[in-house]
């Protein structure tokens, strides 16, 4: 599943990331953000009073803390959202030689399993640390169409609910645009496959479309978190899961004409939103790929179809409750 597998000329930055290994939460009700997770198909690893572990196949991980926990680095907005995002890296010297570069302009600190942790220039908690990811393969899934048939003699699977392998990409936005985006790729090596002009950028430290999409705003926080399925059948799956289950779909289904992958949005009680999503742009050759700058007020820069994201899809939770709260 993951295309980040070391299969690819284009599968890491030439400082040695390779993808998103964990992303952490601080939330309000860890026993909600919890069910959340459980519900949307990830593996339950750990779980306590102050917060939860989740991985998928590839082990990758989402952990959920408490958010008064005084291990989780600081917040750039009101909880819950996103307290740190751990970047994977390909070796112990590609770690110090990131934290040597970091270490120029800002502080970094070191954590007992070897990883590296400081803040990016928006503020956001960044950590680095030797990858531990086994990389999933799945078998791709023949299609019939009109006059080429290649499931002979069965029926087309079935999904009950999804069970997401990889994670793929983190969406943040960014007071400082310009700033974050030359933090990136001019000092961390991320690469760009396509820009939205004057308003985005989507990077990647892998063979993945994205990684990491950039988003001009009035503030900084959190939009989403995406996940890789299998197809558009497993996206549906899920959906009936998490409707059953009472969350609400914020966006989708669709699919995205940038990065061309299926999606389906719902909103994450930890924060923002997250995506569950399918058949994305592969950049195997970075020689090869020739990226697009368009226009951010432009269709094709949200949806190839399945039509604009509702009122209020950029509001943070914290900025829907406030809008809830009574007035003395």
């Amino acid at each position: 599943m993951s295309q980040s597998s070391g299969r690819y000329p284009g599968d890491r930055t030439s400082t040695g990331i390779v993808g998103i290994e964990s992303v952490v939460y601080g939330v309000k009700d860890v026993a909600q953000s919890t069910r959340f997770f459980d519900d949307f198909g990830l593996d339950l690893v750990e779980q306590g009073t102050s917060g939860a572990t989740f991985a998928t196949p590839e082990q990758t991980s989402i952990v959920v803390r408490d958010q008064d926990d005084d291990s989780l680095p600081g917040a750039v907005e009101p909880s819950p959202t996103v307290r740190e995002i751990v970047w994977g890296v390909e070796s112990a010297a590609a770690v110090d030689a990131i934290a040597a570069e970091l270490e120029r302009d800002r502080p970094v600190s070191r954590s007992s399993d070897g990883a590296i942790h400081s803040v990016d220039p928006a503020g956001y908690g960044i950590s680095f640390k030797v990858t531990e990811r086994t990389p999933v393969r799945l078998e791709p899934i023949g299609i019939n169409t009109i006059g080429e048939a290649v499931r002979l003699n069965q029926r087309a699977k079935v999904y009950d609910r999804a069970k997401p392998q990889h994670i793929g990409h983190i969406v943040l936005y960014c007071p400082n645009y310009e700033e974050q985006f030359a933090f990136y790729t001019d000092r961390l090596g991320f690469m760009v496959s396509d820009t939205l002009r004057g308003a985005g950028a989507f990077l990647r430290c892998s063979s993945d479309h994205h990684n990491l999409f950039l988003l001009r705003f009035h503030r900084a926080g959190l939009n989403h978190v995406s996940f890789g399925v299998e197809n558009i059948d497993e996206i549906m799956g899920g959906f009936g899961v998490m409707e059953q289950q009472g969350w609400q779909p914020s966006w989708g289904p669709g699919r995205h004409f940038i990065g061309s992958n299926l999606f389906y949005y719902f909103r994450n009680p930890s924060g923002g939103h997250v995506e569950y999503y399918a058949d994305m742009d592969c950049i195997a050759n970075p020689e090869l790929w020739e990226a697009g700058e368009f226009e951010p007020d432009n269709p094709e820069a949200l949806f190839a179809w399945g039509g604009y994201p509702p009122p209020g899809y950029r509001k943070a939770q914290w900025e829907l409750d406030s809008e809830l709260a009574p007035i003395d």
